[in-house]
Parts: C-alpha cells; sequence; structure tokens
C-alpha cells in the first residue's frame, strides 16, 4: 500500500474511533489508569499504528519529509543533550537531515509498548553515514545504536519524542571518540 493510502487510512481510523468513542477522551472526573480499556479499546493500538507508520515511512523509506504529516504542529523532539527541537517545521527538518546523512537507515524494532497516550519502542538503528549529522562529518561508515524512543500521542498524531540514543555508539562507529571501555 502507498504512502497516501497508508495515511488515509490512518486518518479514517483515528476519526471513526473519535466519532464512535474510540478514543474515550477522558476528564479529570472520568480519569482512570492509563490502560487500553480505559481510553476506550483501539486508542492505544491506533497510537503504535501511527509510531510504527514513523518508523515505517520516515526512517525506512527515508522520507523526512513524511514527518509533517505524523506529527502535532507544536511537536518537540527531546534530544537530552542535544537539547529541544520544536516545531513541526524544525522537526521534519531534523529527520530529513538525518535520513539524508544516513540514506539507508533501518529500524530494527524488537518492542512497542503502548499505555494510554504513549508509545514507547525499543530497537536498534543501522546506517551508513554518507552526510555530516550533527556536526560530523561524512566517515562512509556503517553506524548501529540502541534506541529507546518514548512517542506521546495527541489527536491521532505525534506531539513529543523523547530519544534516547546510544550516542557513545554513534561517535564510537563515525570515529569520533572512542570510549576507553570499548574494545
Amino acid at each position: 500500500m502507498n504512502k497516501k493510502l497508508r495515511r488515509a487510512a490512518l486518518a479514517v481510523a483515528v476519526t471513526t474511533a473519535a466519532v464512535t468513542g474510540g478514543l474515550g477522551i477522558a476528564t479529570a472526573a472520568s480519569a482512570q489508569p492509563a490502560t487500553d480499556a480505559g481510553y476506550g479499546g483501539g486508542y492505544v493500538q491506533t497510537n503504535e499504528r501511527v509510531v510504527e507508520t514513523f518508523l515505517h515511512e520516515v526512517i525506512d523509506e527515508h522520507d523526512g519529509a513524511a514527518t509533517a504529516d505524523l506529527v502535532t504542529s507544536d511537536v518537540s523532539w527531546h534530544g537530552g543533550t542535544l537539547g529541544v527541537v520544536s516545531g513541526s517545521a524544525d522537526v521534519t527538518g531534523l529527520f530529513t537531515g538525518i535520513v539524508t546523512a544516513l540514506p539507508d537507515l533501518h529500524s530494527t524494532v524488537y518492542d512497542v509498548i503502548g499505555q494510554g497516550d504513549q508509545v514507547v519502542v525499543r530497537q536498534v538503528m543501522t546506517g551508513t553515514q554518507k552526510g555530516a549529522i550533527i556536526g560530523i562529518p561524512a566517515s562512509g561508515r556503517t553506524v548501529t545504536w540502541n534506541a529507546i524512543e518514548i512517542f506521546v500521542l495527541r489527536d491521532g498524531k505525534i506531539s513529543q519524542i523523547w530519544a534516547g540514543d546510544d550516542w557513545t555508539a554513534i561517535l564510537n562507529d563515525t570515529g569520533t571518540y572512542k570510549a576507553p571501555w570499548i574494545s
């Protein structure tokens, strides 16, 4: 199925869930522990599908521009020591830069865990560094790192990404820094 059809199907699923009460919007008076049952059946699975679509289209298909359709206008990417990137245009630019610098980047997903409006993904990222990334010049080397990302969703789109990437592995594999414990 092509990207536009997947996005259309995702939009229909989110809209249908919202209209039929499947999103189970909670108020302070009706708040319950974050379980799938407390959020109306398919809410968590819908959020997981949005994140899986993001990983497939943006990372595996190397389409940084697809980010814009999958995030809120006020999205924030939290990169730890790299700082925070905010706004759809800047986060889209960030991911476009990543998939441009690592044009064969691939995410191997090991776990997708959804609860309420959050989806956690444990994955291993692998790609060849063909361009500069965060100021590290192109090395032509294969870069592999572990990542645990927390995605927060709102209204069927990603509103926050908390990135937990193994920067020691990235710096090692690009030849930028070798930690003394790495043999």
